[in-house]
C-alpha cells in the first residue's frame, strides 16, 4: 500500500464520508476484509447471530412482518439459524410493492431518516423501496472489498462505463469535483453510444492508464467488439463487470480488446452486493457477512450444484427488510471452500435474470449462454435481441451491415429451430439499433413468459409473472 493509499484511506475517506453521512464505509470495510478469511463455520454462526437480531427487530417494528408471523402461528424465538428460514414467506417484488411505502417499512426508523430507492427496472418493472446512509455505506463497504480482489487500491485511476458515475458527495459540486480527483475517477455515460463516442472513449482510456474499469457486461461489450472490428486494443488490467448476463464469449472478446487485462463478474441487486468473483475466478464468493443465499425452485430449497431461482435475506437492512426475498435471477450453490483460503461461499454458477431464460415446449430452461456465442460467428450482425413471446414464438431483433445475406437469415433461424425445436415460430425483425432499458443496460435475451416462484402467504403458494 502506497502513501498516497494510506492518506486516502486513514483520513480523506473517513473525514469525506462523515461528512456526506456514509460513515460507516470504513469501518465496515476493515471487518469485510478481515471477515473474509473467517471459516465457514464462523461465518454461519455470524449470519444466525445477525439473524436472530432482525428478525426479533422486524417482528417489533415492521407491521407486514408482525402480522404475517402473527397470522402463521410464527414467533421470533422460531427463527434461530438460517435453517429456520423455510418457516417465513418467499416474497417477491410484488409483496414489496402492495406493502410500500409504511406496511413494509421499519417503523423504529425516523421517516426524516429514511432514503428512498429504486432498482434499475431491466425487465420493466422498478421496485421502490426505503434505504438509509447507514444501509447505503455498508453496500458500499461490500463493493470496495470486490475491488480490492482485483488489485485496486485507493488512489489508483480506475473508470466507470455507465449511466450514471460513482458520487459519493452528489449535491455538494466542489466536492464531488475534489472526489473524482483525488480518486482518480473518469467517468465514461453509457447513454448514447455511436462510433464517435466510443472512439473518444478508447482515447480517454489510452490518456487516463485506469487500471480497472467497471461496467454493465452488454456496453463494455458493445464497446469490446467496435474495438476489435477496428483492429484497436487498450490495455486495462481488471475489467469489473456487473448488472448482467456475462457470457463466456462476451467475457473472452472483453479480454481480446483490453489484454491483458482479466474480466471478473460481480452480482448486485436491490440495493445488495450479492456476490462476486476472486482472482481464481471459480465461481462468485457470496457478501457472507450480509446476505445470506438460498436456491429454490417451485418453493423448495435445492442442494448445492442445482439450476434455481436465488432467494436472498439482507441481514443488515431493516429500512425495508428483504428476507427470502425471490430477486427472480438464477443460479446455483458451492459451499466448498475456495482454493484462495476465503471463507465466503460461492454461486458457482449465475446464469441470469429468470426472464433472460428460455423455455421448450418440454418445460425444459435454456440459459442465455447456449445462444450468445453463435452470434460471435456471423460477422454481418453488430446488434441482436431475442424475445421469446411465446413457448414457440420467436421475435429476433437484428442490426445488420450491408454484409448480411440470406444464408446468414437461414442459419440465425436453423440455429434457434434446432435448440427450441421444430414446430417453433421464428419473426426476424430488421432495427436500425436495439434499445436500452432505463437503466443503460442492453437486454439480449427476454423471455415474456417464463414464471418463477411467487409469494407464499398465509400457505398460499401463488404464481408471479416476472
Amino acid at each position: 500500500m502506497n502513501l498516497y493509499t494510506r492518506f486516502l484511506r486513514s483520513l480523506v475517506l473517513p473525514l469525506g464520508s462523515r461528512l456526506a453521512g456514509y460513515g460507516d464505509v470504513m469501518p465496515t470495510l476493515r471487518r469485510l476484509e478481515a471477515s473474509q478469511w473467517w471459516s465457514m463455520d464462523e461465518l454461519r454462526a455470524l449470519q444466525n447471530q445477525k439473524l436472530r437480531r432482525l428478525i426479533t427487530h422486524v417482528y417489533a417494528n415492521v407491521p407486514f412482518y408482525h402480522d404475517w408471523m402473527d397470522q402463521a402461528g410464527v414467533k421470533p424465538e422460531d427463527i434461530q439459524t438460517t435453517d429456520d428460514l423455510v418457516k417465513l414467506p418467499i416474497v417477491d417484488k410484488h409483496v414489496l410493492t402492495e406493502n410500500y411505502p409504511d406496511i413494509i417499512r421499519d417503523h423504529s426508523i425516523p421517516k426524516s431518516k429514511l432514503v428512498p430507492a429504486a432498482s434499475s427496472g431491466s425487465t420493466g418493472e422498478r421496485l421502490h423501496y426505503w434505504t438509509t446512509k447507514s444501509q447505503k455505506a455498508k453496500k458500499w463497504a461490500g463493493l470496495f472489498r470486490w475491488w480490492e480482489m482485483v488489485g485496486y487500491e485507493f488512489g489508483k485511476p480506475y473508470g466507470t462505463f455507465r449511466l450514471t458515475p460513482n458520487r459519493g458527495l452528489l449535491g455538494w459540486p466542489i466536492l464531488e469535483h475534489l472526489e473524482w480527483r483525488m480518486l482518480r475517477h473518469v467517468w465514461l455515460s453509457a447513454e448514447e453510444m455511436t462510433d464517435d463516442i466510443l472512439l473518444e472513449y478508447v482515447q480517454r482510456l489510452q490518456r487516463t492508464k485506469p487500471i480497472m474499469l467497471r461496467s454493465y457486461a452488454s456496453t463494455v461489450y458493445y464497446l469490446a467488439r467496435r474495438m476489435l472490428n477496428l483492429g484497436i486494443r487498450v490495455p486495462v488490467p481488471s475489467i469489473l463487470t456487473t448488472g448482467e448476463t456475462l457470457t463466456p464469449n462476451m467475457r473472452a472478446a472483453i479480454e481480446q480488446a483490453f489484454a491483458p487485462g482479466v474480466v471478473t463478474n460481480e452480482y448486485g441487486g436491490e440495493g445488495m452486493q450479492i456476490a462476486a468473483e476472486c482472482e481464481l475466478h471459480d465461481g462468485m464468493h457470496i457478501n457472507a457477512e450480509t446476505v445470506f443465499v438460498e436456491i429454490v425452485r417451485d418453493g423448495q430449497r435445492l442442494p448445492d450444484g442445482e439450476l434455481g431461482e436465488i432467494v436472498l435475506t439482507n441481514l443488515d437492512a431493516t429500512a425495508v427488510p428483504f428476507i427470502r426475498y425471490n430477486i427472480k435471477d438464477v443460479g446455483s450453490l458451492n459451499n466448498v471452500p475456495c482454493a484462495c483460503g476465503r471463507g465466503l461461499p460461492r454461486l458457482a454458477h449465475l446464469e441470469g435474470r429468470l426472464t433472460d431464460m428460455f423455455i421448450t415446449p418440454d418445460g425444459h430452461w435454456l440459459t442465455v449462454h447456449q445462444f450468445s456465442g453463435f452470434f460471435e460467428h456471423i460477422s454481418s450482425v453488430r446488434a441482436f435481441q431475442v424475445i421469446q413471446k411465446a413457448v414457440d414464438e420467436i421475435l429476433i431483433k437484428l442490426v445488420v451491415d450491408e454484409q448480411f445475406s440470406e444464408a446468414d437469415q437461414q442459419r440465425i433461424v436453423d440455429t434457434f429451430r434446432r435448440y427450441l425445436g421444430a414446430n417453433n415460430h421464428f419473426t426476424l425483425e430488421f432495427v436500425d439499433e436495439i434499445p436500452t432499458t432505463p437503466a443503460g443496460k442492453r437486454r439480449f435475451f427476454i423471455s415474456e413468459i417464463i414464471q418463477g416462484t411467487g409469494n407464499t402467504l398465509g400457505g398460499d403458494e401463488t404464481q408471479e409473472s416476472s
